[in-house]
């Protein structure tokens, strides 16, 4: 059953109609699609509501050619047949095509074949374009319920789920241990993309941090998940597998990817200068969490 729930500012609703698995009069196997959709507006569409997506098949899908159809307002009229897709069929590639709202079909500019990512950019619905959407598919695999994920707003940039990711630096502690000077460096972060889906599920990370004022050579790093490691004997212990370093530290050192930034990821960056086999050390903490 469809559910529309309005806010002032952001509405979205969710249309679910939940994929199951079916026996086709030919004796297939078939998942059934589902659709989530998320309004972005923050005007009413010319076009009024979303009523269910339309796509086609492509070449390589076993026993399914034209166009298909899924609901997206409860009880709408559909196109075409729903859509599904025989089980286990990885070679199927569906494209959606146009979005069928209260004043009609509006088709896709351009159309896109469905994966499991969005588009880098929304494509354009209506002439003159009255919104932007964007859709991805939840398995490319088709072994179990599936479903499509619908976003869109007049702003393109809303209808992306791309979402650059924010991030707090604080020097957690230095700690000195022998002979070795306690690292003194600066940490410019500014140089990392992360880039989140509308779930705020990181998608990317890009780009690298950068040291500054102090002396990289002969120095050694770990990056470690999570915090609060304030003594000399706790950062001694979380330095294991560390890498040379250099002047700056790549996104892909902070294990973001997959990553729920709802929950708050937080790195530790170590640095340790070592003589005589005793280690100083300098750490960074960093939480990454959803752009605001």
């Amino acid at each position: 059953m469809t559910s529309i729930h309005h806010s002032n500012r952001l509405a979205s609703f969710t249309a679910a109609i939940v994929a199951v698995l079916s026996l086709a009069a030919c004796g297939e196997d078939v998942a059934v699609a589902t659709s989530v959709s998320s309004d972005r507006t923050t005007r009413a569409l010319l076009s009024g509501d979303l009523e269910s997506v339309n796509g086609s098949y492509g070449a390589g899908c076993r026993n399914r050619t034209g166009a298909w159809s899924v609901e997206i307002l409860g009880g709408a009229t559909l196109d075409n047949a729903p859509l599904s897709v025989v089980l286990n069929d990885t070679a199927c590639v569906l494209t959606l095509t146009s979005l069928h709202t209260t004043a009609g079909i509006l088709d896709g500019t351009p159309t896109f074949a469905l994966t499991t990512a969005f588009q880098a950019t929304a494509s354009a619905f209506g002439t003159p374009t009255d919104f932007f959407a964007n859709a991805r598919l939840s398995s490319v695999a088709f072994s179990t319920d599936f479903v499509i994920s619908i976003v869109f707003s007049e702003d393109p940039a809303l209808a992306t789920a791309d979402n650059t990711a924010q991030f707090d630096v604080v020097v957690a502690t230095a700690t000195a241990a022998g002979a070795a000077p306690v690292p003194d460096f600066l940490l410019d972060v500014s140089g990392i993309l992360v880039r989140t889906d509308v779930n705020d599920v990181v998608q990317s990370a890009t780009g690298s941090a950068a040291l500054s004022n102090d002396v990289v050579a002969g120095k050694t790093f770990v990056v470690v998940t999570g915090g609060g490691l304030t003594t000399h004997a706790q950062l001694d212990a979380a330095f294991v597998g560390e890498s040379a370093l250099t002047a700056t530290i790549p996104a892909a050192a902070f294990t973001l990817g997959g990553t729920d930034l709802t929950a708050n990821q937080v790195r530790t960056l170590i640095i340790a200068d070592t003589a005589e086999g005793v280690a100083s050390y300098q750490a960074f903490t960093i939480t990454f969490h959803p752009a605001l």
